[in-house]
């Protein structure tokens, strides 16, 4: 408890019951995978701890890329339709 008291976290909201569960939570990842599985990223789908962005290979890199330009040009596309129908869109 007194981790989350120091770091500012209200544990009576947050609940002692859901504290006890990320506690055990990060005992077995550091019984697991050590002190590198805390440090890495492990949840989205299924997670399989994606490897960062620099140790992509050249290739996944140009793939990521290629996919984003292709998801950038529909948007431009879709934004110039709705232009051309006189629909503002909102900018969040």
């Amino acid at each position: 408890m007194e981790i989350f008291c120091s770091a500012g976290f209200d544990v009576d909201v947050i609940g002692h019951e859901k504290l006890k569960h990320y506690l055990k939570r990060w005992r077995n990842t550091y019984t697991t995978l050590g002190e590198t599985g805390l440090l890495e990223e492990q949840r989205g789908k299924g997670s399989t701890r994606r490897p960062p962005e620099e140790r992509l290979s050249t290739e996944e890199k140009l793939k990521r890329a290629e996919a984003r330009i292709k998801l950038l040009e529909a948007e431009n596309e879709f934004l110039k339709k709705l232009d051309a129908l006189g629909i503002k869109g909102e900018k969040h």
